[in-house]
């Protein structure tokens, strides 16, 4: 499947990139992290979670800008950044309790360093000029999921030698990405003009495909999934009465199914009509996460949710092959960039909705919310026809 792509070494090397640093973010912010500050630094669980979302709030508003760079300026802006989080590592390492605002401005620091690393490996490898682009953004997502999962489940199993030693280790990994990155030649500069982000926001704004198709789904699709961020868990152990180990299963699960799914679906995506990922992708979504609450029965869970993960993995390099659409190939990263910032609203949004409706209403009704927002987007992209939208790159 993947001699299909084409993929020259660089391409490896790059997305060995993404998995790496994925892996050792994921790791440290989602499950070291706030052991660490809890257990070892005897921090506050709320200054914990301000060090994490300072650094992904960060990363969100900054990727615009970083990837106007990125275009005008290539590799530098992705070895700078690198070096910048390595360095914000470092002074976490260093830091003691007494320290809490500097902790919180290096978990920005991290976020900032890390914003070009997804765009440069996007745009290098998945340039949207390629007719194959949708399975090599399917090959870059999978590096991306496997190591988003595997960081925040491996760390477990380093965890027993202790927090520094686990901590040095993540620093390491850290380090080798960079000389990764130092010692690889490649370029990710596009474009040499002084196209702000500001103006090539207001270039896309004026693109009806953006405007009528592309930001609302954007911003509905990624807040339907973060809807079940703080619910998901809850409901695991309380409703389904699932152990946290088993709770984990289906993390693996899902995430498994994505994966093993990305590549192929890209090379679909390749040769169907994206009205027919798009539409199907949302629809079986929203059939399988709406059959999670007329079952306890957690073999019939399992299969829901590999049923999701896979029909995830439908839309995935579907939409990203729609955003490309609307992309100017000089100004790919900067493209990226902004699109990326917007889907980061939905995010933002989407845990303190669902949170609302799990906590007045029931945990079972942000589900069906959640399903009900990727039903309609399927039906939207069955009938509304963005094909005939006209996509202006000049």
């Amino acid at each position: 499947m993947l001699k299909s792509l084409n993929l020259t070494g660089l391409d490896y090397i790059l997305v060995l990139l993404l998995l790496l640093t994925e892996f050792t973010r994921s790791a440290f912010f989602l499950t070291f992290w706030p052991l660490y500050a809890v257990n070892f630094l005897h921090l506050s669980v709320v200054t914990a979670g301000v060090v994490v979302s300072a650094h992904y709030l960060s990363e969100t508003l900054v990727k615009g800008a970083v990837g106007y760079q990125l275009d005008r300026r290539g590799r530098p802006v992705l070895i700078v950044g690198l070096i910048i989080s390595f360095l914000s590592l470092i002074s976490i390492y260093l830091l003691n309790v007494k320290h809490e605002l500097l902790m919180v401005l290096s978990g920005g620091l991290f976020g900032l360093g890390f914003a070009p690393v997804w765009l440069a490996v996007m745009s290098q490898v998945a340039p949207i000029d390629r007719p194959d682009r949708a399975g090599r953004i399917g090959l870059v997502f999978s590096a991306w999921l496997i190591g988003a999962g595997a960081g925040p489940v491996g760390i477990n199993f380093i965890l027993p030698i202790g927090f520094r030693p686990t901590f040095q280790i993540l620093i390491l990994l850290w380090l080798t990405a960079v000389l990764l990155v130092i010692v690889i030649p490649f370029r990710t500069k596009t474009t040499s003009t002084k196209v702000s982000p500001v103006e090539q926001f207001k270039k896309l704004a004026r693109n009806p495909m953006v405007v009528k198709v592309l930001l609302p789904g954007m911003f509905l699709q990624t807040m339907a999934a973060s809807l079940l961020l703080p619910v998901l868990p809850i409901y695991a152990t309380k409703v389904l009465g699932l152990a946290s180990q088993q709770y984990g299963l289906l993390l693996t699960a899902g995430g498994a199914a994505t994966v093993l799914f990305l590549v192929p679906m890209g090379r679909l995506v390749d040769r169907l009509p994206l009205r027919v990922m798009l539409t199907g992708g949302f629809l079986l979504s929203a059939i399988f996460l709406a059959a999670f609450p007329l079952t306890k029965n957690l073999t019939y869970i399992i299969i829901l949710v590999l049923l999701v993960g896979g029909s995830y993995a439908m839309v995935l390099p579907a939409w990203n092959s729609l955003l490309a659409r609307a992309i100017p190939a000089e100004h790919q990263a900067t493209g990226w960039g902004i699109f990326t910032t917007l889907e980061g609203l939905g995010i933002a949004t989407g845990p303190t909705l669902g949170g609302v409706i799990s906590g007045y209403i029931h945990p079972v009704g942000t589900i069906y919310l959640s399903a009900i927002i990727l039903g309609g987007m399927g039906i939207f992209y069955l009938f509304y026809p963005f094909d005939q939208l006209s996509c202006p790159q000049e």
